[in-house]
């Protein structure tokens, strides 16, 4: 009996033995994991430190993590992405590996971006007034009529503003609050806020275009007799450019900058001068006034700017039909137009139902389409009026936007109806060159199995 209860004994402290060191030798490996965790963490940490202080390093690098303690608990090995042109948004992999089980390791990957300045859906260096519909923040510097319907922050950066007869008010200016109107959603109106430093969203011209001619995409000045160039992208991720040899015919319009005008922002004749692939920079330089349209199927920047007259001229981008994405909403097709003065919305070129997609920027002038007079006299009353705009991105102005004029609350030149949405992946994922400001920010986090 007494060798019965010993070998009962025995195979029971075995099977305990076993079991006991299964456990602690789980839980051994369950602390590596752990640490091997933290370390991997450590490199994401790390490498958004390195990215703050060298933004342009993205080689890949090991560092060993060390405790004044223990010593060297273990190492992680960082690998960074490039990030397209025209994004700042990093993709960095780190994995960690333990001094004590460098068999057992942990990977995760992390997306940083630093903002770029199309935060909004249209900002404004002056006054404006909105109605329709509006999707996304907005902001202005000046004071903001606002009769539309909006599902974001609205902020302007005056507790009170002189509004000006142009925006319904009377003449002398009246005083009103930084912000007003009959809009919707009026507990998201904030005023007064900080104010947008609009210099910083206007674009280095210059690194454009020497962007432009290392992929031979840049485009002087037209010659005498031409008024400039007309591009227009392709659903295959071509475009094709051409001279404007001559204008459409000249109307009467107004626009408080030049008061009447008789004469024409609409294209006439053209002269193709090549058809060419969409450049790997995504970067199109005219040094002229430059008519644009198309389809739009890659990343892509049209810039117009001209610093080599003396002294420089003023040009504009002028908006000559739909820009189009074709309902591809998801980043990868992305537009901006930049122009030195103005960016304008023709008399005819304009279609009835305009489609916008893409960041337009008036650096010193005004998004707008100027005011055609009512009756057959002025022979304006063909395009007059226009149904509806819709635009899918944002807008900053640096004179005050304007692309319906009014009288006692009726649309009597430009466009009828509007819409504008936000696209948020202009954040992060804004058209080449597109400044961005700040240090580098967490976007998501992942395991990696």
């Amino acid at each position: 009996m007494t060798l019965v209860f010993v070998m009962m004994f025995l195979v029971i402290f075995i099977g305990l033995s076993g079991m006991v060191s299964r456990s602690y030798h789980e839980t051994v490996l369950q602390a590596h994991d752990e640490l091997a965790f933290q370390i991997a963490e450590a490199g994401l940490n790390y490498a958004r430190w390195r990215l703050a202080h060298d933004s342009d390093n993205f080689a890949s690098e090991v560092r060993t993590v060390t405790d004044q303690f223990a010593g060297d608990l273990g190492d992680y090995s960082l690998t960074f992405t490039t990030p397209v042109p025209g994004s700042s948004v990093v993709n960095i992999t780190s994995t960690g590996t333990t001094a004590g089980q460098p068999t057992r390791q942990f990977t995760v990957e992390a997306r940083y971006g630093q903002p770029s300045l199309a935060r909004f859906a249209s900002v404004t260096n002056g006054d404006v007034w909105y109605g329709g519909q509006i999707s996304g923040a907005v902001h202005a510097n000046g004071g903001i009529r606002m009769d539309g319907q909006s599902d974001s922050l609205m902020t302007s950066a005056q507790e009170t503003y002189a509004c000006q007869p142009i925006h319904g008010c009377n003449n002398p200016f009246e005083m009103k609050p930084g912000i007003w109107g009959g809009g919707t959603k009026q507990e998201l109106w904030q005023f007064p806020a900080a104010s947008v430093n609009y210099a910083g969203i206007t674009f280095d011209l210059l690194e454009m275009a020497t962007a432009a001619q290392g992929t031979n995409t840049y485009y002087g000045p037209s010659d005498a007799g031409e008024f400039g160039y007309q591009v227009e992208f392709m659903d295959d991720n071509t475009y094709s450019i051409s001279k404007v040899t001559a204008l459409g015919p000249s109307i009467w319009s107004w626009l408080s900058d030049t008061g009447w005008q008789y004469t024409s922002h609409d294209v006439g004749t053209v002269q193709l001068i090549e058809n060419k692939s969409v450049p790997s920079n995504g970067v199109i330089y005219v040094e002229d006034t430059v008519w644009v349209k198309g389809d739009i199927r890659d990343r892509v920047t049209l810039a117009a700017g001209d610093y080599n007259s003396n002294p420089p001229k003023d040009v504009d981008v002028i908006l000559n039909g739909n820009i189009s994405y074709d309902g591809i909403h998801d980043g990868t097709r992305v537009f901006s137009a930049v122009a030195k003065r103005h960016i304008l919305i023709p008399w005819s070129g304009a279609p009835d139902t305009m489609i916008l997609d893409g960041a337009f920027i008036a650096q010193t002038g005004s998004f707008h389409r100027r005011y055609y007079p009512q009756g057959a006299m002025w022979g304006a009353e063909e395009h007059r009026l226009k149904t509806s705009m819709s635009r899918f991105g944002m807008i900053a102005s640096n004179d005050v936007p304007g692309t319906a004029w009014l009288n006692n609350g009726n649309v009597v030149s430009g466009f009828e109806q509007g819409q504008s949405s936000y696209d948020p992946n202009l954040l992060y994922g804004p058209p080449p060159y597109f400044p961005s400001s700040g240090t580098y920010e967490f976007i998501s986090w992942e395991e990696q199995q």
